[in-house]
């Protein structure tokens, strides 16, 4: 078998992966490897070039042998003085690692961040026309159900299909979230306007909107109103003649997962100043 290839260079699926050899041994010896078709690993680190056609010579091949074969066996002659090995240049690109993982969570608990890899990306090597076609590798399926504790997983990368050349440099990656238990708390923020007619102010009824806001607990305990802002734009009113505007939430605290309104819009009056 073939080892240590060089950086740029890849081994056709097709190339035969076997050598001919004579050898001499005892019985015993000779008819283990007449059964086994003793292998040995050919390393192509120092493999010759010449107009791209990729070689080693049978006095290298036979240093490599004679290392591997045991005090028992000599090797005494290879095939051929020259053998050809079916090599070719291949290039390397990054492509992004999508895991393939459902998650359902217990009840009253959130993925805190979404999920995490490592690592992100995967080094793909092949023929640049097949390496082209690759812009993402899949993990392994994996499904994780009533997750209620943090969690770690390792995943096979699976090779895309139609592609006979090209290898993953890695096949595994880490994959790993963290579960937290959320709850929810209500808020009432008063609303401001903004864009006014020069001249005018803007009076809504109510002048306070209803939201509630879903967070991990230690996080709803530190939240204040002035965290978030909750606007009528004048400016987005289509209609002239309506009485309503939409209510817009203009800011949120960084560490919640949702927060709904509970008034989608308000009647409002033009008061002139």
């Amino acid at each position: 078998m073939y080892t240590k290839f060089p950086d740029s260079l890849l081994l056709n699926t097709k190339e035969t992966d076997y050598l001919v050899a004579k050898i001499r041994a005892s019985g015993f010896q000779f008819l283990g490897y007449g059964i086994t078709k003793g292998k040995i690993r050919v390393n192509l680190q120092e493999v010759n070039n010449k107009d791209n056609d990729y070689f080693l010579t049978d006095t290298e091949l036979k240093v490599q042998f004679e290392r591997q074969l045991s005090n028992t066996v000599s090797l005494l002659e290879l095939e051929k003085d020259t053998f050809f090995i079916d090599l070719y240049k291949v290039a390397t690109k990054e492509v992004a690692i999508n895991p393939n993982i459902t998650i359902d969570v217990a009840s009253n608990h959130i993925l805190d961040g979404g999920l995490i890899l490592e690592p992100k990306t995967v080094s793909i090597k092949g023929p640049a026309k097949e390496i082209a076609k690759i812009n993402e590798v899949f993990t392994a399926p994996l499904v994780l159900t009533g997750l209620s504790n943090d969690f770690s997983e390792k995943l096979l990368l699976i090779k895309p299909e139609a592609i006979d050349n090209t290898i993953l440099l890695q096949e595994v990656v880490e994959v790993s979230g963290k579960i937290v238990e959320f709850s929810e708390r209500a808020f009432e923020i008063p609303l401001s306007s903004v864009n006014i007619l020069e001249g005018y102010r803007i009076k809504t009824f109510p002048n306070k909107i209803e939201l509630v806001c879903k967070a991990s607990l230690e996080s709803l305990k530190t939240m204040k109103l002035s965290d978030f802002e909750v606007v009528v734009d004048y400016n987005s009113l289509l209609n002239k003649e309506s009485k309503y505007l939409n209510v817009q939430l203009k800011r949120t605290p960084a560490n919640i997962y949702s927060v709904q309104l509970l008034t989608g819009k308000v009647e409002f009056v033009l008061e002139k100043l």
